[in-house]
């Protein structure tokens, strides 16, 4: 998906919001805003483009004032000890539930409201609020599950920090019900509150999947296959089934159609061009079969 009007203040008012947390002095955030607002893409002179692109150009800014390579490593850490402190609870739920696998579809979705702005002692009451007023389309969870029953490889596309641990139990479901090995697949580089292969080892997801990084040689949010590493790429042409977590995966996967048939996009509608595409209210969980 190419950016909308919407993705540029959307852009600018997140970019503000980790740059208090990651330069701290009134002068540095002043002089990284004035770099950033130069950027053609924020201008609305540069259409062609997608939403992790210009992040990521907004985020090697932010290194470069900052003088950090991952500015928000210790919320990182944060956000993924918070999560796994509810991981017991959150598998009896699932376990107990009419539908386990559709329940943990829904945990892991819902868990893409873990952003780089939202403080990991609200992440929790936060999911608790998405679950109860939001379910997932069940057309979409029927032929995400035929997906399954079908595949043989399986790709997994993480997002964020937190996020990951509902990740992990997803993938514990597949394992067990399918019997299928799936390939967890990070960042290589940090950005924003974006997963690394250390922050998924440190969750444990080498307990329930291979894990990968991506091999992109650039601190981007997203994935785009021609600047992946060649295995990965390798991988996920020949993946039976990608499933693919977060807005930043689903903007530049969209782009790509080599893959089209074989992708499950799972995201919160955080933004109005995802309501607008998916036709789901702000807040919404959604499972895309792409």
């Amino acid at each position: 998906m190419l950016i909308w009007p919407d993705c540029i203040p959307c852009i600018l008012r997140m970019s503000l919001e980790v740059a208090r947390l990651a330069i701290r002095d009134e002068e540095g955030i002043r002089r990284f805003m004035e770099e950033i607002l130069k950027f053609r893409s924020l201008k609305g002179e540069d259409w062609c483009v997608t939403s992790p692109e210009v992040i990521r150009d907004v985020w090697i800014m932010m290194q470069h004032i900052s003088g950090e390579a991952d500015p928000l490593r210790v919320i990182k850490e944060e956000q993924n000890r918070r999560a796994l402190e509810l991981l017991p609870l959150v598998k009896e739920q699932i376990l107990r539930s009419r539908d386990p696998l559709e329940e943990a579809v829904r945990f892991a979705t819902a868990g893409n409201s873990i952003d780089a702005m939202i403080k990991a002692t609200r992440a929790t009451e936060a999911m608790c609020e998405i679950l109860q007023d939001h379910d997932i389309d069940p057309l979409e969870m029927e032929q995400f599950e035929e997906r399954l029953r079908r595949a043989r490889t399986v790709v997994y596309l993480g997002d964020n920090c937190g996020e990951i641990v509902f990740d992990r139990l997803l993938i514990e479901m597949i394992r067990d019900r399918y019997g299928l090995d799936v390939i967890f697949v990070t960042r290589t580089l940090p950005v924003l509150n974006d997963a690394t292969l250390q922050d998924a080892i440190s969750v444990g997801m080498e307990e329930v999947a291979q894990v990968a990084e991506n091999g992109i040689p650039e601190p981007l949010p997203g994935t785009i296959l021609d600047k992946a590493s060649p295995q990965v790429r390798t991988l996920m042409e020949g993946a039976d089934l990608i499933i693919s977590k977060g807005g930043g995966n689903y903007d530049s996967l969209t782009e790509e159609g080599r893959l089209k048939g074989r992708v499950t996009f799972l995201f919160q509608a955080k933004c109005y061009p995802y309501c607008s595409l998916h036709r789901l209210p702000l807040g919404g969980l959604i499972v895309y079969n792409h």
